[in-house]
Formats: C-alpha cells, structure tokens, sequence
C-alpha cells in the first residue's frame, strides 16, 4: 500500500479526504475492496454545524459507528447514553479490534461526520478560541475552578489544545456531566 496517494482513493473519498482536509492515511491504509465498499457522498456528510456542535455532532457519528459495527455483526453500543463512547459488546474483542469491518466503519464515519477543518486565518483562530473563553466562563459560574486560559497566541500554537473542559473533574457523575453539556455547550 507504500507509495499510494489521495489521488489512487476512489473519487468519492478523495473528494471528501480533500474537501474536509481529513488524514488521508486514514483511507490509504485500506484494503481496495474495503475502500470500494464505502459508498459515501457529500450528500451524505453531515457537518458539525449541521450537527448543533461539537458534543452532538461526536455523540451523532457514534451513534453511526456503533450501527454500523452492529449491522456487521460485532454488536455495539454507545455508553453512557448521549456520550462519544462506543463499546463493543461481544466476544473476542481482539478480533473485532482489528477486524477489516471495524476500519471500514471508521473511515465511513469519519468521512459522514468529518471533525471541522483546523482554523486556517487569524480570525477563524479568534472565533475558536473565543468559544472555549465562553464555556470556560460559563463552567466557572456554575462553580468550577479553572485555570487562566492561555493567550490567543498560545492557544494557535499550541494548535487550539486548550480546553476549558480538560478542567472539569474526572470524577462528576453523568448526570451533572450532562447538566454541565447542557448549561456550558462544549466547544
């Protein structure tokens, strides 16, 4: 597979490989047939914006993986409910791990909910970032201690790693993580 390019992925792929700036390693590692068994369109994206953000767009392309991982026989759930996590329910989950059915529906979600594309300008960066100040501000009224956020200038070159989220303890149970989505949308 060394050597292959966005350019060799069937058209509909590298497309959207190339529209949604997604990692192209993602798709080049796969099997020919795989690739030629994911019949994806622009059509069928679904964008984080069309999504209502980002917790529902992660929580809407799991609830895809894990019918998707369902309907090729390796039972699959999202848990918690309303959560990002997709847990394998059967047996033999080494198997399922690397199972050419698990990759082939985790490069079709990634290419039906694709992750935003990274700022690019400036601005986009200021937008991001101002995001994460206002949920940042947001958890703090709701009691949580935070950390000073870094400046906008360290936030981009860190590459927007800055979370006010990181923040929240590990510890709080669903109910208030759910609470805390609702009240502080994440960014």
């Amino acid at each position: 597979m060394s050597g292959r390019e966005v350019g060799d992925l069937p058209a509909n792929i590298a497309d959207l490989v190339v529209r949604y700036r997604l990692p192209p390693e993602r798709f080049l590692a796969l099997p020919d047939d795989v690739l030629a068994e994911i019949d994806v369109t622009e059509a069928d994206v679904q964008t984080e914006e069309e999504s209502g953000g980002y917790f529902e767009h992660a929580n809407a392309r799991a609830r895809w993986t894990a019918e998707c991982y369902t309907s090729a026989g390796w039972p699959s759930r999202v848990d918690p409910p309303g959560s990002n996590v997709v847990v394998y329910e059967g047996a033999n989950a080494p198997v399922f791990a690397t199972s050419v059915d698990k990759r082939r529906c985790d490069a079709e979600a990634l290419l039906r909910y694709p992750y935003p594309p990274p700022p690019q300008t400036r601005e986009e960066w200021r937008r991001v970032y101002q995001r994460q100040l206002d949920a940042a501000a947001c958890l703090e009224s709701e009691g949580y201690a935070l950390p000073d956020p870094p400046s906008l200038d360290a936030f981009i070159d860190s590459g927007g790693r800055w979370s006010a989220y990181a923040f929240v303890p590990d510890q709080i149970s669903g109910d208030e993580w759910n609470r805390l989505l609702a009240t502080c949308p994440q960014p």
